[in-house]
């Protein structure tokens, strides 16, 4: 959600700021110092600050591709005990689910037949783990989209950001996410050990799919 400024270079300033997801604290006096070299290279010019500066997207790669931020690569541990407390939460959000499909429609339901496998299934069930399985992968898309971390991560003290340094997109968050689909779960295996033995990602912490979306996961020091 984009604030409003009287003053369009304080709301440029502001959509640059918030594409940079560290500490307010050492991103501050980078923006002041942004601030002061925009409203020279506006002058008197009256044009939206991204006409004649750039695209906020752009200066904010450029931005943090010049910092440090004081950052490493987060580590394979650090991110598997992150993955625990994720999964742990959504597992406790499901068997509340669970629960409540049973105390509300009980044990006597009609069943359905899943296409293709000759099975039957529970309605009430798969009426209330569809959903559950779509907050699954999606807790990891919107809280990495928007807040660049999850409730695991942030415990941790983890970042997921764009190879330059910025926060995600949206289909960088979908595409980071895909292998924890649960109908295909299995692949996230295959998605975190090719991360760790490839050449191209070894040394970086990268799982495959951090790799193909241009994403990586740091830890603030």
């Amino acid at each position: 959600m984009t604030k409003k400024y009287s003053d369009p270079i304080d709301g440029y300033i502001w959509e640059v700021g918030n594409l940079l997801p560290y500490p307010e604290e050492i991103k501050r006096p980078v923006l002041e110092d942004l601030k002061k070299d925009v409203q020279d290279a506006m002058g008197e010019d009256k044009r939206p600050p991204a006409v004649v500066f750039g695209s906020p997207v752009d200066v904010a790669k450029n931005v943090s591709l010049a910092q440090s931020w004081g950052i490493t690569s987060a580590s394979w541990s650090k991110r598997m005990v992150a993955s625990v407390i994720d999964s742990t939460i959504i597992g406790f959000l499901f068997a509340i689910a669970i629960f409540i499909r049973f105390a509300l429609l009980g044990f006597d339901i009609d069943k359905v037949a899943i296409p293709f496998h000759n099975m039957e299934m529970d309605f009430g069930f798969l009426f209330i783990s569809l959903p559950i399985f779509g907050f699954m992968v999606g807790y990891f898309i919107i809280l990495e989209q928007t807040y660049s971390t999850t409730l695991g991560k942030r415990l941790l003290g983890l970042t997921v950001v764009d190879e330059t340094g910025i926060k995600i997109s949206w289909n960088q968050s979908i595409l980071r996410n895909l292998s924890k689909i649960p109908l295909v779960g299995f692949f996230l295996l295959i998605d975190l050990f090719v991360g760790i033995f490839s050449e191209k990602t070894r040394g970086r912490n990268q799982r495959m799919l951090d790799f193909v979306a241009g994403t990586k996961v740091i830890q603030n020091k």
